[in-house]
């Protein structure tokens, strides 16, 4: 049996997914760009799904967003596949796409979380030495600046059929927490708080005579090829992220009493039991047989409400 996933509604969460190999399948140019910002958001307008943040990578993507009806299973697939496809048939080849471990989904347990994570997201390509700011990164990206812009994504015309729609309406929004500012002090403090992290990796770089990449070498990285360094190994992607001990262990805990739960349900289901009652976040199973499942705990850390 696949381990669930445990998905409520309105949790704020981190995904990521790397590329098949590492390969720069998602080497910034105009096509990949525009297919991810197309898939990305016609993937959160169907299964309403609030997208804070997105850096695209080389060979991954990194997402926040706010998964206000616990469907971010289905947004991931809908997006991955659709630019799986029409990627692939930009660089002509029909092999795997994807890496084949499930995407990674980190729940944002509170606000300092929040703001680690959109920071982590946001210095990507800085960290890794390729370019100065965040904002020059070349590829598919949104920042604090694109917060209430409304955006409107137009179809790339050589992968869709005339089935899928001409354009795509979306507004980025900021993550949940900061109802107290208004739109331009939550883009401003986060801004600010950006800035400060790209100055001080850039005071570090020249402390230590390190030169940037740079967007011209980046983009002559051919699509097909991968990283010369080895694979990581045995690294575990966190499934939630706070600095709080007694939050994430209450996040732990009641991850734990999920699986048990799951399981015990699962089994009396599968008996023909009446009176079976799945823990609350159950995914697959309730909108598939369906099942009956428990009410959510409002007060819940991570939740769009309680931020």
């Amino acid at each position: 049996m696949t381990r669930p996933r445990r998905h409520l509604k309105d949790q704020v969460v981190m995904l990521t997914r790397r590329c098949f190999e590492r390969r720069f399948f998602l080497r910034p140019d105009t096509t990949i760009n525009a297919i991810a910002a197309y898939e990305f958001a016609r993937a959160g307008q169907r299964h309403g799904v609030a997208i804070h943040a997105v850096m695209v990578m080389s060979n991954h993507p990194h997402l926040i967003v706010t998964d206000a009806r616990g469907r971010r299973s289905d947004f991931m697939r809908d997006a991955l596949s659709g630019i799986a496809r029409a990627r692939n048939a930009d660089l002509g080849r029909r092999s795997y796409f994807w890496d084949d471990r499930p995407y990674c989904d980190t729940v944002l347990l509170e606000r300092q979380a929040q703001e680690r994570k959109l920071l982590y997201t946001w210095l990507n390509p800085v960290r890794a030495g390729l370019v100065e700011r965040a904002e020059d990164w070349p590829g598919f990206k949104i920042l604090p600046r694109d917060w209430g812009k409304p955006v409107k994504v137009p179809r790339p015309g050589a992968f869709y059929g005339r089935r899928s729609p001409e354009f795509i309406e979306f507004t980025p929004q900021p993550p949940p927490g900061y109802e107290d500012m208004s739109l331009s002090e939550v883009r401003a403090h986060f801004e600010g708080l950006l800035k400060e992290a790209e100055d001080e990796i850039r005071a570090e770089r020249r402390r230590c005579k390190k030169r940037l990449v740079g967007v011209k070498r980046v983009l002559a990285v051919r699509p097909t090829s991968h990283p010369s360094t080895p694979a990581p190994m045995g690294q575990m992607s966190p499934r939630f992220a706070s600095q709080d001990p007694a939050i994430l262990s209450a996040a732990i805990a009641r991850e734990r009493a999920f699986f048990n739960a799951y399981a015990r349900e699962r089994e009396r289901w599968l008996k023909g039991k009446k009176g079976v009652v799945f823990p609350c976040g159950t995914v697959w199973l309730r909108r598939n047989a369906p099942v009956k499942c428990r009410a959510p705990d409002t007060h819940e850390a991570g939740l769009a409400a309680t931020m």
